[in-house]
């Protein structure tokens, strides 16, 4: 009987407990957060979602916090990559290019409002021109994407997909980048970053 007794009492004791725990987990407040550590709405995290950003929750004591952070990927290329895809630059952009420069190329799935504002983003084309001996920088569209070239603006046409096929062959995102360095290391951005972080985060 004294068995039993103990038994119920122990039985007892861990529901109350797990009861209290799961009210507690149940009670935390969700919480979103930007790049920068500020607080935003769920609605406006879930567009960086869709752009390309991925998601991490961190649980505190009151709060769940989900925190964005950027999808990118590093690597090297071999000689022979390094050599086929600044081959494929040059036969895209009709031009040879320096291969003592960081090259910067981003990539578009659609002529849409995004490769305007890339077009004329004063800030970004200004701080190249004042620094002509480090980056070069194009603008390229799919060969589906609808995209005129305009080389006096940058924008040029993959005909080949390249690019795609390449760097981000498993992507269904809208936009992409790729920041090539001289000696073979580049850096991939999934998804769409403002531009001139893409160019910050060359150095």
């Amino acid at each position: 009987m004294k068995i039993f007794k103990l038994l119920l009492f122990f039985e007892i004791i861990i529901c109350f407990v797990s009861t209290n725990t799961f009210g507690q987990v149940a009670k935390k407040t969700i919480k979103y957060v930007d790049l920068k550590g500020n607080y935003i709405s769920e609605k406006k995290y879930n567009s960086y979602l869709k752009d390309g950003f991925l998601s991490k929750p961190f649980e505190n004591y009151a709060t769940i916090d989900h925190h964005l952070y950027m999808n990118t990927y590093e690597g090297k290329l071999t000689p022979p990559e390094d050599a086929q895809v600044k081959l494929m630059i040059e036969k895209i952009v009709a031009k040879e290019i320096d291969i003592n420069k960081t090259i910067l190329i981003h990539l578009y799935n659609k002529n849409d409002e995004q490769l305007q504002h890339d077009i004329n983003y004063k800030r970004y084309w200004n701080w190249l021109k004042k620094n002509p001996n480090r980056i070069e920088s194009y603008l390229i569209g799919n060969k589906d994407s609808g995209i005129v070239p305009n080389p006096e603006k940058h924008v040029y046409v993959d005909s080949y997909n390249f690019f795609y096929n390449t760097f981000f062959k498993k992507t269904e995102l809208d936009y992409n980048h790729v920041v090539i360095k001289p000696d073979g290391t580049y850096k991939l951005y999934h998804g769409n970053y403002d531009i001139l972080g893409v160019l910050d985060g060359a150095f």
